[in-house]
């Protein structure tokens, strides 16, 4: 367990917040390099909002929280990659960011196979996921603001991951 929150840290930490910031960057610096930008969370098909408190977070159960992580992290790559389709077409040029979605996908690909694992450990059968409809291609602003939402979303979710794999190897010491 304590592997896998290490992993989850060392991987997914680095590339998110690069990722995020080449999305902002290559994505225009308006709106969304202003300091006062801050969207609230949009929903899309298959990937929960982050949104709960610390506390009604915790108040879930293991199962719980393992599935909602299940869930997000299943329909990532899919929602990563509308954003590469989307972000090939803005940016041709922005060859890192590309590189860097196609990585996050791949990371969060293992990360769903890790959790499976974990569940499993745990006696937890996944449960049933909402397919993801990820975005298709638009106004050249809605496609950068959808990248910018997903690309937080992942940002979330990778955070809420961490927590929730250091949560369970505290409480299930290897």
């Amino acid at each position: 367990m304590a592997v896998l929150g290490k992993r989850v840290r060392k991987k997914m930490t680095i590339t998110k917040m690069i990722m995020v910031d080449n999305q902002i960057n290559d994505g225009g610096k308006e709106p969304f390099g202003e300091p006062d930008f801050n969207p609230s969370p949009q929903p899309f098909p298959g990937l929960p909002l982050p949104t709960l408190s610390t506390v009604a977070w915790l108040d879930l159960s293991d199962p719980e929280r393992l599935q909602q992580n299940f869930g997000a992290f299943s329909n990532l790559p899919e929602y990563l990659a509308a954003v590469k389709r989307q972000q090939t077409d803005l940016n041709p040029e922005a060859s890192e960011l590309h590189r860097l979605l196609d990585t996050s996908s791949v990371q969060c690909l293992g990360l769903t196979n890790n959790l499976k694992a974990v569940m499993a450990s745990l006696g937890i059968l996944p449960g049933p996921v909402i397919p993801a409809e990820p975005p298709g291609m638009e106004d050249a602003f809605i496609m950068k603001f959808t990248g910018y939402l997903i690309c937080h979303l992942y940002r979330d979710w990778v955070k809420r991951c961490q927590k929730d794999m250091a949560l369970l190897a505290a409480k299930y010491p290897a």
